[in-house]
């Protein structure tokens, strides 16, 4: 194993040892340089992530409220719909029950006169009239 790294001293020159440091101090520097940048893309990441989340949630909240809105105003609309209706349905209730009423005495009116028109007809065929 010594000669191989006496061989390998050998070889390698002055020159070559700063070349090799340099250029592994190099790769090191690129390499820290790299992580740097690649955790500060993930902090921009999940920085923009959740802004998006925020915005996706206040648009969502802003939708639920304006739909909730228009249901309210719908149920309002076909409440007072409701109500015309119901007032209309009354005041057919009232006329209805009002014809009713006066229709009793004129029926009442009218079988009386009938039987009487019964009794007279009887009476003549008798002949008592």
């Amino acid at each position: 194993m010594d000669n191989i790294m006496d061989k390998l001293t050998r070889e390698m020159s002055a020159q070559d040892m700063i070349k090799a440091n340099t250029q592994a101090e190099v790769e090191s520097a690129i390499s820290e340089s790299v992580e740097a940048v690649s955790k500060k893309m993930e902090e921009n990441f999940n920085k923009k992530f959740d802004e998006n989340s925020t915005k996706t949630h206040d648009v969502g909240v802003q939708t639920y409220r304006n739909i909730q809105a228009i249901l309210n105003k719908q149920e309002e609309k076909h409440q007072e719909e409701y109500k015309e209706i119901q007032k209309k349905f009354e005041e057919v209730h009232f006329a209805i029950e009002t014809k009713n009423t006066a229709l009793l005495p004129l029926l009442i009116v009218t079988l009386l006169v009938a039987g009487a028109d019964l009794v007279i007809n009887i009476l003549r065929i008798f002949g008592i009239i």
